[in-house]
């Protein structure tokens, strides 16, 4: 459970990250990519694997808010507020490190505003921005009756702000309930087939790639789609167990993402298995470098034996153990950035011409890219950022009471 000790160790080690990664976004902002270790044989670095990590973690919350909203599932009514929330800040956070690394930060909505819609790319940011403009009309509309009932509590400190916030209304009636209720559906409905385009397109933009085996294929989307569900479940139930630490949520999510890590693991067994017997050079020395290469254990270490093998044990021994299975989550979760690094930079790091890099000799060519400290630096400034988004938002945003509410009335 989380207590008030815990949310100041989290405040303090989230402000922390931020001046400590101010450094590092200093440089990205003032000098570009000068001082970044990518370069043009490895052109998707830390960053890109931390886009795909993000975007994993909105997985979950999409899931439980379309099956709450969507379905009309009761069983995860309490955690529809939290998991819509939880999606924006993820959301958030993956727009920043991705434009980080595409270029300058603030000509993103060029993008938008002279579109090729023959890029994927394109597609990626435009459903960026439809994603963020469905969930935050969906937040609001879940919190409204929170935010006015806040607003008139004079006692309450910034009573005037959630007044604000709510639109400048002092009244919620049922019929304002059952209009907002109305419109979460809706809102649902329409994030169904974006949430889908949304995570599918991220695997297209690396399974069109026809010069890189490892991603080139049919099965890069769905193999994403599942990774994100899988990484956005385990970070949903540790969550629930943090701010809902109930049996009758967290063991049926902790089922569910036993399942998912199941079926993801069949589908990354599969990709070895085809890999290696279609004996093609590029795609079995990519394989080559994930299980044997410098970075060996974070292929059998991080992502196996403690992001998998442990975690399966604990959700199979210890199903009926609340705090176990919230564990187990936590430990999928953190691990599973060790999945996205091991799927980006392999591919990347074998030379498609036999002898190029004996050709040209420069820092920026070649293929034995490791991230540099400005690069942590970054993250760690956008991850601190969204830890103090996130729980400030818990503390300071009305998203527990508009769970206990929604449960009352889905």
């Amino acid at each position: 459970m989380f207590t008030e000790k815990h949310f100041r160790y989290v405040i303090i080690l989230a402000v922390a990250g931020l001046i400590i990664g101010t450094w590092g976004m200093g440089a990205r902002l003032l000098y570009g990519h000068k001082y970044m270790d990518y370069g043009s044989f490895v052109p998707w670095g830390l960053w890109v694997a931390f886009d795909l990590f993000f975007l994993g973690l909105t997985a979950g919350a999409y899931i439980v808010s379309v099956l709450t909203y969507g379905f009309r599932i009761r069983l995860f009514a309490a955690l529809g507020p939290l998991s819509v929330f939880a999606l924006l800040v993820t959301l958030l956070c993956e727009g920043i490190i991705i434009s980080l690394d595409l270029g300058h930060p603030l000509r993103i909505y060029r993008f938008l505003l002279s579109p090729n819609f023959g890029s994927m790319l394109f597609w990626l940011v435009a459903f960026i921005v439809a994603m963020w403009i469905i969930y935050l009309t969906t937040f609001f509309l879940l919190l409204r009756e929170q935010l006015v009932a806040w607003s008139r509590d004079e006692k309450r400190p910034g009573h005037k702000i959630y007044r604000l916030l709510a639109g400048g209304r002092s009244d919620y009636t049922e019929a304002d309930r059952a209009r907002d209720h109305r419109r979460v559906r809706i809102m649902s409905y329409i994030s169904m087939p974006i949430g889908l385009l949304f995570f599918g397109m991220h695997g297209a933009v690396f399974a069109i790639l026809l010069n890189r085996p490892l991603w080139n294929g049919a099965m890069t989307p769905f193999l994403f789609i599942m990774a994100a569900l899988l990484s956005g479940g385990a970070l949903i139930t540790f969550l629930t167990y943090l701010f809902h630490p109930r049996d009758d949520l967290v063991q049926p999510l902790g089922r569910i993402v036993l399942g998912l890590l199941a079926t993801f693991l069949f589908l990354e067994a599969l990709q070895f298995f085809v890999g290696y017997q279609s004996k093609v050079p590029n795609f079995v020395a990519s394989l080559d470098l994930i299980a044997f290469g410098p970075f060996w254990w974070n292929f059998w270490v991080l992502h196996l034996l403690i992001g998998s093998a442990i975690p399966i044990y604990i959700l199979i021994t210890r199903a009926n153990d609340t705090k176990a299975v919230s564990w187990a989550c936590f430990l999928i979760l953190v691990t599973f950035f060790a999945v996205r690094l091991n799927y980006l930079i392999p591919d990347l790091a074998v030379y498609k011409l036999e002898g190029l890099q004996n050709t040209f000799f420069s820092h920026r060519l070649r293929t034995d890219y490791v991230p540099n400290f400005n690069e942590w630096l970054v993250s760690i400034w956008v991850i601190s950022l969204g830890l103090l988004t996130f729980f400030l938002g818990m503390r300071w945003l009305p998203v527990e009471a508009a769970g206990m509410e929604e449960e009352e009335h889905v």
